[in-house]
């Protein structure tokens, strides 16, 4: 006699049938589905053995199958198509709506975010969830004062309160150093604000009072986003969407304000409530990826005279910094210093753009350099205190500056500079290449300020060795 689980479509132990369009919409679901479905049979299997509907088979070689085995079969296929229904209502259901999480890691991958940092927590951690879902590699971090320190616009992504708090050095660090991030914080949800949320940031009363509604006799106070004006300190840009449908728009200009002109942090505030929270994904427009930062020029007049003015140097000195560096004008300078000829030194964070080891520089003879010098290029270096302001005794008192630089308020800072070239440190690097290869001009390598700069290292270099010896 054949064993009533055995049939035309094969044993329930071994096998369930499933439609494939109840296959792809399951997904994660359908092994769960399959073990209840053969439970079930097996149950029904069961209960026809008990009524005795096993002897009332006929054999294997009719083809024919008893009643209990074509019950089975109709149980099998109306079971399939109940749970295929349920499955496409679910499916229907999530397909048209989209957390807040999934709407922020979208946008940050339309925007060509590839890298996201942070600890995670309330209310965050769904926002690194739905990034890693999309490709975004998430790095986490110690403290969210180390979250800071990239070359291309990441996105640091911190908790509330005590995790914003945190991460402000590293966003005054990023500003400060000229570093594109984007800093992305949770905060407490909108309806339990002032009420004690969870790690929630004191909320500061604002002057404009406002009714609940237009009939209502209660008047209560407007309360400033904290988080959002205590970064506008340290941020180019500082936001905080009212609605979920904005967060693609805000995202971009976060993305656009970091890396255009001067880099810098922005601020991204995203209320608790907004992560989990479902929305239309009809509803939700994605701001194409923000075009690159325009490249500008500096003004022809200025560079011709900047190249007279460097031309006429009796001690002429290049100094790098880490302007040039963001600006990737690497191999303009470098062939801007090996075709003139010109002495250079670099920055702190302007090291790399030419090796510290190329005959050019003079790095070991650094005081000296900037003491004699009567013309001064500068690329992308801020006359703050690392290079003592550009005032004397540490500079000439008549001492000639060309400041190339990206950021106009930069410009004129403690020093009036000679000559000032506004743009792109890269395109104004080739603007006084084109110049220098119309007119060729080659510093004199054997001057005496040359000579003067290679004894002073080689008498530095003595010292320095003598000292580690003892």
């Amino acid at each position: 006699m054949e064993d009533p689980g055995k049939g035309a479509r094969g044993d329930w132990r071994k096998s369930v049938y499933l439609s494939p369009q109840l296959e792809r919409r399951s997904g994660p679901r359908l092994p769960l589905l399959r073990r209840r479905l053969r439970l079930r049979l097996k149950r029904s299997v069961a209960q026809s053995r008990l009524r005795g509907a096993a002897p009332q088979l006929v054999s294997s070689g009719s083809g024919l199958l008893g009643d209990s085995v074509s019950a089975c079969c109709r149980l099998r296929e109306r079971l399939g198509r109940k749970m295929e229904s349920n499955v496409a209502e679910h499916s229907a259901g999530s397909e048209g709506q989209v957390s807040g999480a999934k709407v922020i890691a979208q946008a940050l991958k339309t925007q060509g975010v590839r890298y996201m940092f942070g600890i995670v927590g309330i209310p965050v951690t769904e926002i690194a969830l739905a990034a890693q879902e999309l490709g975004i590699r998430y790095v986490g971090m110690r403290n969210e004062q180390a979250e800071q320190n990239m070359n291309r616009p990441g996105v640091c992504l911190v908790v509330s309160g005590p995790g914003l708090i945190h991460a402000l050095g590293g966003m005054a660090n990023a500003n400060m150093n000229c570093w594109p991030l984007i800093v992305i914080g949770g905060s407490s949800e909108r309806s339990q604000e002032t009420m004690g949320a969870f790690q929630e940031f004191p909320q500061v009363p604002d002057s404009k009072i406002f009714p609940l509604a237009p009939d209502s006799k209660i008047f209560p106070l407007a309360f400033k986003t904290v988080q959002v004006e205590a970064c506008r300190l340290y941020s180019k840009f500082s936001a905080r969407p009212s609605i979920i449908e904005v967060i693609p728009s805000i995202i971009e200009k976060a993305v656009r304000s970091s890396i255009y002109g001067r880099p810098g942090a922005c601020y991204v505030d995203i209320p608790a409530d907004f992560v989990s929270l479902q929305v239309n994904v009809n509803s939700i427009k994605y701001v194409e990826c923000c075009a690159p930062p325009p490249v500008c020029m500096a003004e022809a007049s200025a560079v011709r005279l900047a190249a007279s003015i460097l031309r006429g140097a009796r001690q002429p000195l290049v100094i790098v910094g880490k302007g040039a560096a963001y600006a990737r004008a690497e191999e303009g300078i470098r062939r801007l210093v090996e075709q003139c000829r010109l002495p250079f030194l670099p920055t702190p964070m302007g090291k790399g753009v030419i090796p510290d080891n190329h005959p050019n520089s003079v790095a070991a003879a650094r005081s000296r350099a900037l003491q004699s010098a009567d013309v001064i290029v500068l690329f992308g270096a801020r006359l703050n205190w690392i290079l003592h302001f550009g005032l004397p005794p540490r500079y000439q008192p008549d001492v000639k500056f060309i400041q190339v630089d990206i950021c106009a308020e930069e410009l004129g800072n403690n020093v009036r500079p000679a000559v000032t070239l506004l743009g792109d440190i890269n395109a104004v690097t080739e603007q006084l290449l084109e110049q220098f290869d119309k007119t060729p001009w080659q510093y004199p390598p054997e001057s005496k300020w040359w000579k003067t700069l290679r004894e002073k290292m080689k008498s530095n270099e003595a010292v320095s060795k003598a000292r580690r010896t003892h």
